[in-house]
C-alpha cells in the first residue's frame, strides 16, 4: 500500500462476516467483568515513512463503575490466554481477508465493538498513517479509538445503554407491599 495523502479516514462499517464478529466478540467476553457495556477491539498498522512498521492492538471494556464509565484494557488477558489469542487472531485474518477481497486492499484500521444489548459491529480504515511516535501523543491521535475514544465521543449512547440495562426499579405496588411487610415486621419483632 502506497502512502496516504490523508493523517485519517472516517471508518467504514463492515457489513460482512457477523459470525466472525461474533466469534470475536465471544472470545473477549469472557476476559471482561461481568456487566461491561460495549467490548472494543482495536488493530491500527503503524506506518513510518509510508511503510508498515507494526501494529498496535487495543482491546478495551467499556464498563459503568458507580455511575461513571470506565474504559478497562483486557489485552493483556486477552493475549496471556494461548488459545483465545490464537482463535482471536484466525479470527482477525478472517474478517481481514473478507474486507480485503470485497475492497481490493488491506486496511490499516480494523475495529470490532459490541455492546451488551447484542449489537455487533466491524468497521475498517483502508488509510491510516499513524506511527509508533504518534501512540505516545497527548491528547491521543484521533485514528485511536479504543475505549476512551468510545466514552468521549459516545458517552449519551452509553449512558442510555447502561440505563436501558439497568434492573427497573420497584412499582409502586412492590413499594407498598415492602413497606407494610416492614411495619409488621417491626409489631412482631420490635427488638430487631
Amino acid at each position: 500500500m502506497t502512502s496516504c495523502d490523508r493523517s485519517v479516514d472516517m471508518p467504514v462499517t463492515w457489513t460482512g462476516s457477523p459470525r466472525t464478529v461474533q466469534a470475536i466478540r465471544d472470545l473477549l467476553i469472557v476476559h471482561a467483568s461481568p456487566g461491561v457495556l460495549r467490548l472494543v477491539l482495536q488493530q491500527l498498522t503503524l506506518r513510518e515513512d509510508g511503510r508498515a512498521v507494526g501494529r498496535h492492538e487495543i482491546i478495551d471494556a467499556v464498563s459503568d463503575v458507580g455511575g461513571n464509565l470506565v474504559s478497562i484494557p483486557i489485552v493483556a488477558a486477552v493475549r496471556a490466554d494461548p488459545t483465545a489469542s490464537s482463535q482471536l487472531d484466525a479470527a482477525l485474518a478472517a474478517l481481514r481477508a473478507d474486507i480485503a477481497a470485497q475492497i481490493g486492499s488491506e486496511v490499516d484500521s480494523l475495529e470490532v465493538i459490541t455492546t451488551a444489548d447484542g449489537r455487533r459491529e466491524a468497521r475498517f480504515t483502508a488509510c491510516v498513517e499513524v506511527s509508533p511516535e504518534d501512540l505516545e501523543r497527548r491528547p491521543a491521535h484521533p485514528a485511536l479509538h479504543g475505549g476512551p475514544h468510545q466514552i468521549t465521543h459516545q458517552a449519551p449512547e452509553l449512558d442510555a445503554l447502561r440505563d436501558l440495562l439497568a434492573e427497573p426499579e420497584h412499582g409502586r405496588l412492590r413499594r407498598t407491599w415492602d413497606g407494610t411487610c416492614e411495619r409488621v415486621r417491626r409489631l412482631l419483632f420490635p427488638g430487631d
